[in-house]
């Protein structure tokens, strides 16, 4: 594992409750929150996809990676994640 303590995803020191990704430079620490952000898309894509990423081509909403991958975990603890939802034939 590569002991860079720095999140790949935001460029920020990583410590705490991380979780791990493999890149070309073999396995590192990621925020988690960096790889919800990375699979489900920034605060923008996910509060108003219409403006922040058609219009302003900005799924961060004019924050960094790491604000919006906070956001966007937030916005999954309150919201909830749709695709977990059951649905009725």
């Amino acid at each position: 594992m590569n002991d860079d303590p720095t999140c790949p995803m935001c460029k920020e020191p990583v410590w705490g409750d991380a979780a791990y990704t493999y890149t070309e430079d073999g396995m590192r620490s990621v925020h988690w929150q960096c790889l919800l952000r990375n699979a489900l898309g920034g605060i923008g894509h996910l509060i108003a996809h219409d403006y922040w990423c058609t219009q302003r081509h900005d799924p961060d909403a004019g924050l960094t990676y790491r604000q919006s991958a906070l956001l966007a975990a937030a916005w999954v603890r309150i919201v909830g994640n749709p695709s977990n939802e059951e649905t009725t034939p």
